[in-house]
């Protein structure tokens, strides 16, 4: 959108008595200089201007923000800026002095203001219905034809302010969204070249490069290993709480860390190639998602447009001319249209600082309406991995025996049941080793068989053991039927010909689970489990936790048909779930949240995110739904009360056009401020 009144100037007296190729070339020029012109004012914006809308310099190294340049609707409101402030003092000029200088301050109003002008209208006639845009609209045309140039200079030169700090407030946002989940790139990289490692700068870096990585590295690029062995911290990309083993033929991601060992990586891609930047641009594009759509205040001010308009019509019969361009001009809805956004904007940079993303905006409003919520059991109360929770024993063995034979045999495997006996072990104290140890075999679905000093170990299910013709003692036959009746499960551990005892095994609970249902108790919420588990299993997790209802033995298909059971009982649902196998259940609640991390962002059907993957996330979500609303509520109310002022001044004190342009620029900087002053706050604390 550069400014096309100089050219037509031009055209008009510049061209005439040239030919055409000519007019061409002349425009070329002219069209090059003010392209020219428009970068060093962008520049300049860039640097001094932006400042002192609490922007701040970044290193991120991802897609726009590596640019360094504003987006082209920022620039557009740059641009918009300028030329109603020009215009404006056109307008002062022209009224003191030299009154035909007013019409170019009208034009320029209207120039800027047409865009916005020829949406408005198009909105009327696509939807059949009036918003408080068209309105606005309004106010211009009117305003500019009873002939307060000045004034409506002034107030463009607001409204492109109030759209200036919403553009630095989204882009601090997204920035920040992105900083809070994904990792720096360094600024040089180890290559392996003839067998040497060469140290070069990471723009070099091409696929099919060989990257060297050692101990406490950021990972700067995607590829597959191919010599080496490491553990890589994957947790800001995946959300996967431990770390991940790495060697020969396995994936790398950018923006994982290599905790410990050496890895030679063959570069897959680079850049924006990566899976990390893919997030960014995901999370960039959920953070342009949630304001597109209409939030509360935005309703609120589609529904006072035609009394509005109403009212400045009475005013126009009864009181005067200027009164009822006041009244247009009282920008109650355009007041909304800003500081709504902004408020909203400020809470989801804030929740993103606490290791949440809130993909739709609209949850944090609906989140105060929730009287329930309804967990996943497995993945999201429970962890993956089981833990033992007791050990009996046959005849005069003792525990420390029986883990020990247990933990010698599975020392070697690395599925959870494995993890979870040599974790007891080393809770127990218990000693053992592999130095005996003459021959093992993992036989799938029932198994270890050891050969220890002689000895036959089995460690298994209880149909493993009962094959090999091993009878299962009275007091372990009670513990199973005890254990299958609360879901859990026993692993039976046998030498020599005799069962010896059982480690009986249980969903683990997430560390943070606990406190996190009696926070949301004291908090008045009612609380449900869905599970595909057992009756058994499902009932004993919701005692264990005081958890007044569940649903057990639910297919995933069937999940969202539950959720829409309560609610049609009057009940507003929350879902937290793991994003995947609960998708349609996560879609049917009122607010979803997934304990998923980023790389399931593309797919995920939750609308929030808790990628710090902690539950008690959950608690701090709710806190901050009730700060968000309390402020749009502060600010819906200082939109309020300018415009009520106006509106009654017009008809019983006489006010004007002047009194419309102080209580406008009052309550569009109070509630905007309002909007603003936590994130103007966690600047401060940043710096």
């Amino acid at each position: 959108m550069l400014p096309i009144i100089p050219l037509l100037l031009v055209s008009g007296g510049v061209f005439g008595g040239l030919d055409a190729a000519e007019k061409r070339q002349v425009k070329r020029k002219f069209v090059g200089k003010l392209e020219k012109l428009d970068k060093h004012y962008q520049s300049f914006v860039k640097q001094h201007v932006d400042p002192l809308f609490g922007s701040k310099n970044r290193n991120t190294q991802i897609g726009e923000f590596a640019e360094g340049v504003h987006s082209e609707q920022e620039a557009n409101i740059n641009r918009g800026l300028a030329i109603s402030a020009v215009t404006t003092g056109a307008g002062i000029v022209g009224s003191l002095v030299y009154p035909p200088l007013s019409l170019i301050s009208a034009a320029g109003v209207l120039y800027v203001m047409s865009p916005l002008l020829y949406n408005d209208f198009k909105v009327l006639m696509r939807e059949k219905r009036i918003k408080y845009r068209l309105v606005a609209g309004l106010s211009v045309i009117a305003g500019l034809a009873s002939g307060f140039y000045v004034v409506m200079g002034l107030m463009t030169t607001f409204v492109f302010t109030a759209f200036k700090i919403s553009a630095r407030t989204e882009a601090y946002s997204k920035a920040t969204l992105v900083e809070a989940f994904t990792l720096q790139t360094p600024q040089k990289v180890w290559l392996l070249v003839d067998g040497q490692e060469l140290e070069v700068p990471f723009e070099q870096v091409q696929v099919g490069d060989c990257v060297v990585l050692n101990a406490g590295q950021v990972v700067p690029i995607d590829g597959e290993v191919i010599l080496g062995a490491a553990l890589v911290d994957q947790h800001a990309l995946t959300g996967e709480s431990q770390p991940s083993e790495k060697s020969l033929g396995d994936e790398v991601f950018a923006n994982t860390i290599v905790l410990s060992g050496q890895l030679h990586v063959r570069v897959a891609h680079t850049g924006n190639a990566t899976t990390a930047a893919q997030i960014s641009k995901i999370l960039r594009d959920a953070a342009q998602y949630q304001l597109h759509h209409e939030a509360r205040s935005e309703q609120l001010a589609d529904k006072l447009a035609i009394p509005m308009l109403a009212a400045s019509g009475l005013a126009l019969a009864s009181v005067s001319t200027e009164g009822a361009v006041a009244i247009l001009n009282s920008g109650l809805g355009s007041t909304m249209y800003f500081a709504g956004p902004l408020s909203m904007l400020t809470y989801l940079n804030l929740a993103s600082h606490k290791g949440i993303l809130v993909k739709d905006g609209r949850s944090l409003e609906t989140l105060r309406e929730i009287d329930t919520i309804v967990f996943d059991k497995t993945g999201t109360l429970t962890l993956e991995q089981p833990e033992v929770c007791a050990i009996h024993c046959c005849a005069n063995w003792t525990v420390p025996t029986v883990l020990r034979y247990a933990a010698m045999a599975e020392q070697r495997q690395t599925h959870p049941i494995a993890k979870a006996i040599l974790i007891a072990a080393e809770q127990h104290q218990v000693q053992y080793d592999s130095a005996d140890i003459e021959a093992s075999a993992y036989e799938i679905g029932f198994g270890i068989r050891l050969d220890y000093q002689g000895q036959t170990i089995l460690v298994g299910s209880q149909r493993f053991i009962t094959q090999q013709g091993i009878m299962v003692p009275d007091v372990i036959e009670q513990a199973l039927i005890r254990s299958q009746r609360i879901g859990n499960a026993l692993v039976m551990v046998a030498v020599a010909g005799q069962l010896i005892g059982a480690l009986e095994l249980q969903s683990q609970l997430r560390p943070e689970t606990e406190v996190l249902i009696e926070r949301l108790h004291k908090r008045g919420l009612k609380l449900a489990i869905l599970s595909g588990d057992t009756q058994a299993a499902t009932e004993h997790l919701a005692k264990r936790l005081h958890i007044e209802s569940y649903f057990a033995e639910v297919l995933p298909e069937t999940k969202a048909d539950t959720i829409k059971q309560l609610q049609q009982t009057g009940r507003k649902v929350c879902f937290v779930g793991d994003g995947i196998n609960d998708a349609i259940a996560l879609k049917q609640a009122d607010v979803s949240v997934s304990l998923r991390g980023a790389t399931t962002l593309a797919t995920d059907s939750a609308q929030i995110v808790l990628v710090s993957q902690s539950l008690l996330t959950l608690d701090q979500l709710l806190t901050l739904a009730q700060e968000f609303n309390r402020n749009l509520d502060r600010t819906m109310t200082l939109s309020y009360i300018p415009s009520g002022i106006l509106i009654t001044g017009v008809f019983f004190l006489g006010f004007g056009m002047p009194a419309a342009l102080v209580l406008y620029t009052g309550g569009l900087t109070a509630a905007m401020l309002n909007a603003t002053l936590p994130l103007l706050q966690l600047t401060k604390e940043e710096a």
